[in-house]
């Protein structure tokens, strides 16, 4: 059984290795590079949406996303200063201590990011997109109208008893989605 006891008495082992030190000062660098680069890229789509304001509910929701991946480039890069640091410490308990907190926050970084994926992905799904909409009535008006005649001349045939069957007229077309429709999904 693993207890407390052993793992931090681990950790405390891993801060004896001078190797170790060196390479977290590396790895240290490139996360805070890449929080940094993160942050900025985050940045730039939110400009972006915001130059194209159409609806109130996408900015709100870009701007809860934006927060949300800013805090998750901040915790990376604080995450690599904490690792830039660890080359400097010579106390095991304190080396401890700084893996510990560096294990909590990429658990925190996981979850945020997980949670922020789950809504990204809800935020797809519940998305209208007219010209797609359009496109799959358009598809599913010519397959109807395929069926229909292919049916109508089935339906010509003559029945094993030698009456002619009844022709069906085809189901009148759907209209394709109007402006009425994009401008209350603007309205709410």
């Amino acid at each position: 059984m693993i207890d407390s006891g052993s793992v931090i008495q681990s950790f405390e082992l891993l801060g004896a290795f001078e190797s170790i030190k060196g390479f977290s000062l590396i790895l240290g660098i490139a996360a805070i590079a890449s929080g940094l680069f993160l942050f900025l890229g985050h940045r730039r789509h939110l400009n972006e949406v915001m130059s194209d304001v159409k609806n109130k509910r996408i900015v709100a929701f870009e701007i809860r996303k934006y927060r949300r991946r800013t805090a998750i480039s901040a915790m990376i890069t604080s995450t690599g200063f904490m690792l830039a640091a660890l080359n400097w410490v010579n106390e095991p308990r304190v080396f401890t201590v700084f893996i510990m907190m560096i294990l909590g926050l990429l658990l925190a970084i996981l979850v945020i990011a997980f949670f922020d994926l789950f809504l990204v992905g809800l935020q797809q799904i519940a998305t209208p997109d007219p010209q797609s909409q359009k496109a799959m009535i358009e598809a599913f008006l010519k397959q109807r109208k395929e069926a229909a005649e292919a049916k109508g001349e089935d339906d010509s045939k003559v029945d094993p008893n030698g009456e002619h069957a009844e022709q069906f007229s085809p189901v009148p077309p759907v209209s394709a989605p109007s402006e009425d429709v994009e401008n209350t999904d603007e309205n709410r």
